[in-house]
């Protein structure tokens, strides 16, 4: 009896051991898993950032050339009815 206790003992401690370390291996990999999801999305939403931000600074500076020319525009218009009143 005591035999069969200790042979019991130990193939449930085995079983046991052999079901923590495959869990073991499952987190492990569920994390790597995890880690690379967040960093493609975190490579993803910086893309986007810069992608957002370059086109913000191209409007901004087509913005600027159209209001530089509007105030060339108005100040020749100015100069030239100086001009004509003297």
């Amino acid at each position: 009896m005591s035999r069969r206790f200790t042979i019991l003992f130990a193939i449930a401690f085995v079983s046991m051991f052999g079901a923590t370390a495959c869990e073991g291996g499952v987190e492990e990999q569920v994390r790597d898993q995890a880690e690379e999801r967040f960093q493609e999305g975190q490579e993803q939403v910086e893309e986007q950032v810069q992608e957002a931000t370059q086109r913000i600074e191209q409007e901004a500076e087509e913005a600027r050339q159209k209001v530089e020319q509007g105030a060339r525009e108005v100040r020749e218009q100015v100069e030239e009815k100086a001009g004509e009143e003297q």
